[in-house]
């Protein structure tokens, strides 16, 4: 499955999907964020300007880290800063409740020893700012802090409040706009 900030990035910018071959993928990350420099890429990759090669000629596929690491370079080369900007600023403009994530088994820490929240899927109503948030994410970080923030505000409206983004766990997997 495709890494939540991909998800994200294809949902919000449909128009601008990252390319699918590792090939591919190499060849735009390393032109759009490395300004087409090896050896920049490499370094950043923590590999060789060699392996790096390979990869964009195709003797060689990046594995486990690499590869993701690749997929999520791939899917913000995608997007410019400035179209980026341009996306969040629209989504300010929206009404509040235009932009839903749904959230599978979302949990919080325990309370005098027994689980706060039970784990369950929740429909969270994105604020403009958030959604705002979400268009100007560039990592997996960003768009899981903006998701935590959501839930905190989700559960700050019940019985016991005081939560924080970073009170909850939840499995980027099971998170999806919908």
């Amino acid at each position: 499955m495709a890494g939540l900030f991909r998800r994200i990035v294809g949902s919000l910018f449909p128009s601008r999907q990252a390319p699918a071959r590792p090939t591919t993928q190499a060849s735009h990350v390393r032109e759009k964020q490395y300004g087409g420099s090896t050896k920049d890429m490499a370094r950043a990759f923590g590999v060789t300007e060699r392996t790096v090669q390979r990869w964009i000629k195709g003797t060689r596929t990046p594995k486990g880290e690499d590869a993701k690491k690749l997929e999520t370079a791939a899917a913000a080369a995608q997007v410019t800063d400035k179209g980026r900007e341009r996306r969040a600023r629209q989504m300010e403009r929206e009404p509040a409740g235009t932009v839903r994530v749904r959230v599978d088994r979302a949990g919080t820490f325990g309370i005098k020893g027994s689980p706060g929240v039970r784990p369950r899927t929740i429909e969270l109503d994105l604020k403009p700012e958030q959604a705002a948030a979400l268009a100007r994410a560039t990592d997996e970080n960003d768009v899981q802090a903006v998701v935590g923030d959501a839930l905190a505000d989700y559960f700050n409206g019940g019985p016991y409040g005081g939560f924080r983004a970073g009170d909850f766990d939840f499995d980027p997997n099971g998170v999806d706009l919908s």
